[in-house]
């Protein structure tokens, strides 16, 4: 039977999934949906969540569907041209240590269909119709109490063991539920009309738009610079109606009568919701051998675009650890460190879409002027600067501690708790192979122990550390500085790569006389920044059996 059970199929099961597979653990993910859901939803994707997907190897397909952000154009009542056009997120221009600088936008079904078709290549498909129930926990398992419903409505009931369960399943989880996890926040009163509906003509998809009116917003997320499918956001409707979902026909009647735009064409809406804003958040995200992750641990506005890609980071930090726990290579006490990790994010990230919702949709229900500046994006959103300050299973010695979850390094030395940068030009030592980077030398399933200077003399500790620690989860790779050689020592590593344009010691803040040593977890997070062997055995030393 599979090692993991993973109850729902979206962003952050799937990415969980994957990355447990590519760490050879087995899996097996279930929904109790019949079909895979629609709509665009949640379609931005942060550089962060980017440069994970650069890891585990996916960014390629990504990319091939998404489009970069479009500029936002809001509109008063009856008139063609927009009054304004706002810049959401400025270009940031990538650069070797960061080449994913920029989101980009994918609608979520198809996000998740890319995701789906990865995890075909571990023949671990979605059973769909299959719904989780309930569970016992015992010391050294899980029982699964599952429902498959057939192609005929016949339902077929059973009861599996599983060494780990997670919920990823909504924000109506399951699993959080029967674990009693407390679930605080607010529910505000207010709801929004959300949707996909193809527009044929009248407004350009080039752009978002917007019309801020008296107590009501209406909006128009464009799908990309050539989609005619947009989003639709409809805040403001009348009480009395509001609860009831919102038909295609009533949305284009008040669209023409609150704009006055009727040279707008609309066509199929191949979705249509009701959301009510939520923001919550659980205290702890295990109990025992069950864990939860996406929505069923956080909800939030989406504004700012930051819970389809928290839900994947959570995946992210949570996989390795429980790959290594399965493994019996690292103590159960590794899984505490999810939530202690995780939970910091979470509460700034609520904290940061809740203002952007409060500048934006929130002051429709207020009747308060619209605040233009709540749909300027600031750099905090691309999730660059999360952190992982305070974590007990880091070696952070020398770093300026962060008091926010969201905040970059200051200066250009590499640090550990935030993320591991790039650096291409890479070329394996001693022979004429094409350069690499360190993106695509880093794995989800392995540290990567980053060697910079010294001689085979000082890296000789170092070396008889590396050599004790389980070779199938530590690759130790020298960096050897731009026109230097390797030393005798250079078979004793998994790779040896030649720093050909120094991007990787000047990427690093590093000089190429020092010795020192980065570890970078699976999840692309910088583990330590030592001088030596001392601080790698003790970082190790938190991690392993």
């Amino acid at each position: 039977m599979p090692s993991v059970l993973i109850a729902g199929a979206g962003p952050s099961g799937l990415i969980l999934a994957l990355v447990l597979l590519q760490n050879g653990v087995s899996v097996r993910i279930i929904e109790k949906e019949s079909k895979h859901r629609i709509g665009s939803r949640g379609s931005g994707v942060q550089p962060r969540t980017l440069e994970l997907y650069d890891i585990l190897g996916i960014l390629p397909s990504i990319e091939k569907e998404s489009t970069q952000l479009v500029k936002l154009a809001t509109y008063v009542q009856g008139e063609l041209e927009p009054s304004s056009i706002l810049e959401i997120s400025e270009r940031v221009e990538p650069t070797p240590s960061l080449p994913h600088a920029n989101a980009l936008i994918i609608s979520q079904d198809r996000h998740e269909e890319i995701l789906r078709d990865h995890l075909q290549k571990f023949a671990c498909p979605v059973e769909l119709s299959t719904e989780l129930h309930s569970f016992e926990q015992f010391p050294d398992h899980v029982v699964a109490n599952i429902t498959q419903t057939n192609a005929d409505g016949k339902q077929v009931t059973e009861s599996t063991k599983f060494d780990w369960l997670v919920g990823t399943d909504g924000a109506h989880s399951v699993v959080r539920k029967q674990l009693g996890l407390s679930f605080l926040g607010e529910t505000q009163e207010h709801i929004i009309a959300l949707g996909d509906i193809v527009v044929e003509e009248g407004v350009d998809p080039k752009f978002w738009h917007i019309w801020n009116l008296p107590g009501k917003l209406l909006a128009l997320r464009s799908g990309g610079p050539t989609e005619k499918s947009f989003m639709l956001a409809y805040s403001g409707r009348p009480e009395d109606v509001a609860e009831k979902p919102l038909t295609r026909e009533e949305f284009i009647e008040d669209f023409h009568k609150l704009t006055g735009r009727h040279d707008v064409k609309f066509g199929a809406a191949t979705w249509m919701s009701n959301w009510r804003p939520n923001m919550r958040m659980v205290d702890t995200m295990r109990s025992g051998r069950v864990f939860i992750a996406g929505d069923a641990a956080h909800c939030h506005s989406p504004t700012g675009g930051q819970g389809l890609n928290s839900s994947v980071q959570d995946a992210a930090n949570l996989g390795w650890k429980l790959a290594l726990v399965q493994k019996g290579l690292a103590p159960a006490t590794l899984l505490d460190t999810y939530s202690e990790e995780r939970l910091r994010v979470i509460a700034q990230m609520l904290k940061l879409t809740t203002e952007l919702y409060s500048k934006t949709v929130g002051n429709i229900a207020s009747h308060e002027p619209a605040d233009t500046s709540g749909w300027k994006r600031g750099e905090d959103l691309g999730m660059l600067g999360v952190n992982y300050c305070g974590s007990s299973i880091l070696i952070e010695e020398g770093a300026v501690a962060s008091a926010s979850a969201y905040s970059k390094t200051s200066g250009n030395r590499v640090q550990a708790a935030y993320r591991a940068p790039d650096a291409p030009g890479l070329v394996r030592a001693g022979t004429g192979d094409a350069s690499t980077a360190l993106f695509a030398v880093f794995s989800v399933s392995v540290h990567t122990v980053l060697l910079f200077g010294g001689d085979a003399a000082s890296r000789a500790p170092l070396v008889g550390v590396l050599a004790r620690l389980p070779a199938d989860a530590v690759r130790a790779v020298l960096i050897v500085p731009q026109g230097q050689t390797a030393g005798d020592d250079a078979e004793r590593f998994s790779e040896v790569f030649d720093d050909r344009e120094g991007h990787a010691y000047s990427g690093y803040g590093l000089t190429p006389g020092e010795l020192a040593v980065v570890v970078v977890r699976p999840d692309g997070v910088v583990g330590a920044v030592v001088p030596g062997a001392e601080g790698v055995e003790r970082y190790f030393q938190k991690i392993f059996v």
